[in-house]
């Protein structure tokens, strides 16, 4: 799916080409509106566009301004002039700034303006592949040695006592310069504030930014790796730049690295604000810890980073003893057990949704095993966190109400109306087997809600502008996602099914009642006549007067 900008002073001219474009169901297009170039502006900060489709010559912001604004913040982007000025000094300067694939007058025919935006889709097409390949060929190996050394790593989280001689030849493997018989000092971070960044490409970057920064700093005082996790949070991992020497040498290599990792990370803080307009919060270490302590430290700096949050903006945690009244020391256990529980949930609904009732089965087992040292607010978390998985895949997959004719569904959200934790255990599973179940006649209920849900509402609602982003945004999809969606589902595209329900409601007003043709034509969502007449007789072979005509000719003649 391409994304494209009308940019016009004259809204006859940009509704008139919405409509074109959005007829040009072969095109794919996600199609946006602008009435002047601080509109456009506007527009751009929200969306990525693919292509622009603008007049030259408007007031205030001209067509050129915007394009050189358009070439700064995406240069991918192209660009299409479309002017009622014939003027080649004009096109020449256009072309001159970068990014014009080609330069049109408004009174070109439908024709000739749709082959332009269709020869901008292959040259970004054409450029994506090209340059594409020799950035996957450059990046790949360091996308694939990134991603193994973060398994690494997230592996030793739940295994507590690592092999140095397998934790060394596992370094080795994913290039990882890290010492397995030497203690590791960690920093995890996170960015604050996404609210001005709504683009995920952008956030991509601007995280990569924010890693290549602080490594940087890290860098010059240490030995540094680096990785992502969870939605754009960080983890560097810190040993001294040389470990050989005596045990006093090295204590002292430790010392200086950890003195000076709270006045690094404030630096660090400061070029991220100054560079990327960024806040960035950091949790550090207030010592370095064994391998086997690795996953207990990790999950106790999230923890930290997390608690300290509640609205603050760049802060620098250091860990200690307490925090909150809490002798932390005594508690870190719990931190890993909690995060345990948290990865295999996730991994039960991966189970639950992907119908893998003997994988789910099996986890299950484990999760609501009891252990001696159980404490009885552990069970309650694992209680309300199963409870909240299967009640919310039965709710999105419409089964909810089934199950209720089956099994009382209160029990789910009542730790008390359970007398022991072994009935807990019973009562979950007999809810889950009924699930799995369900799936056998209701696996298609899901899609199934969602193209009724899309169809009753488009019916309902013919006179409003019906775009695929807020028909995607009213059912909770991807604009892209929805097109696939209903177009495997149904064997048309989504379109195409608005375009008939209007041109049936078209056809009823014009045979049923006396309304004018304009009236019509906004009754069914189109915002000029000439557009609806346009459509109707695409659709139909005839104008809607030719159709009125008709069917009143044969009314008096029956």
């Amino acid at each position: 799916m391409y994304r494209l900008l009308i940019v016009d002073d004259e809204p006859i001219i940009v509704n008139s080409m919405y409509q074109l474009f959005r007829e040009a169901v072969h095109l794919d297009l996600e199609i946006y509106r602008a009435y002047s170039g601080y509109a456009a502006l506007d527009v751009l900060q929200q969306h990525r566009m693919d292509v622009v489709l603008s007049d030259i010559r408007m007031p205030g912001l001209s067509g050129i301004e915007l394009q050189k604004l358009i070439v700064e913040k995406w240069p991918l982007c192209k660009i299409i002039f479309l002017t009622g000025y014939n003027e080649f000094e004009y096109a020449k300067q256009a072309i001159r700034n970068g990014g014009v694939s080609d330069y049109l007058l408004k009174h070109e025919k439908d024709d000739v303006i749709l082959q332009s935006v269709e020869k901008a889709i292959a040259i970004i097409d054409a450029q994506a592949q090209s340059e594409s390949y020799a950035l996957r060929t450059r990046t790949k190996l360091k996308l694939a040695l990134s991603a193994a050394q973060k398994n690494v790593l997230f592996d030793l989280i739940y295994d507590h006592n690592p092999s140095p001689a397998l934790l060394t030849q596992k370094f080795r493997q994913v290039e990882m310069p890290l010492q397995a018989n030497q203690p590791v000092y960690q920093i995890i971070g996170r960015i604050d504030n996404w609210d001005h960044v709504k683009c995920g490409k952008d956030r991509e970057l601007l995280a990569f930014a924010v890693q290549n920064i602080v490594d940087e700093y890290l860098g010059a005082v240490s030995i540094c790796v680096s990785v992502v996790f969870d939605h754009y949070k960080f983890l560097w991992l810190l040993q001294p730049v040389s470990s050989n020497g005596s045990k006093a040498e090295q204590d002292q290599l430790w010392k200086r690295l950890i003195a000076s990792g709270q006045g690094i990370m404030e630096d660090a803080q400061s070029a991220c604000k100054q560079m990327l307009k960024l806040s960035v919060s950091f949790a550090i270490s207030s010592e370095a810890v064994s391998w086997e302590g690795f996953g207990k430290q990790f999950n106790y700096l999230k923890m930290l980073l997390g608690h300290g949050f509640d609205g603050k903006q760049e802060l620098l945690i250091q860990d200690g003893n307490r925090l909150g009244g809490v002798d932390i020391d005594k508690n870190r256990k719990y931190f890993a057990g909690s995060h345990k529980l948290r990865k295999q949930l996730g991994q039960l609904e991966e189970y639950l949704e992907s119908g893998q009732s003997g994988a789910f089965m099996e986890l299950y087992g484990q999760i609501v095993e009891r252990e001696p040292t159980c404490r009885n607010t552990d069970l309650l978390e694992r209680f309300y966190s199963v409870s909240l998985a299967l009640l919310s895949y039965a709710n999105r997959t419409g089964m909810l109400h089934l199950l209720s004719s089956k099994i009382n569904i209160g029990k789910m959200t009542q730790f008390d109306a359970h007398e022991r934790w072994e009935d807990i255990v019973h009562y979950f599973l007999e809810f889950a087997q009924l699930l799995f179940a369900g799936r056998q006649n209701h696996s298609d209920m899901g899609t199934q809600r969602t193209i009724q849900i899309i169809q009753q509402y488009v019916k309902t609602h013919l006179e409003q502008e019906l775009t695929l982003t807020s028909l995607a945004v009213f059912v909770n999809h991807s604009p892209a996602y929805l097109s696939r969606l209903y177009k495997k589902e149904t064997g048309v595209t989504l379109f195409n099914f608005i375009t008939e329900c209007r041109m049936t409601k078209a056809k009823e007003l014009l045979s049923e009642t006396a309304m004018k043709i304009h009236q019509i034509a906004a009754e069914v969502g189109y915002e000029s006549t000439p557009t609806f007449t346009r459509s109707f007789k695409k659709w139909f072979n005839v104008t809607p007067q030719e159709y009125r005509d008709t069917f009143q000719q044969l009314d008096r003649n029956g």
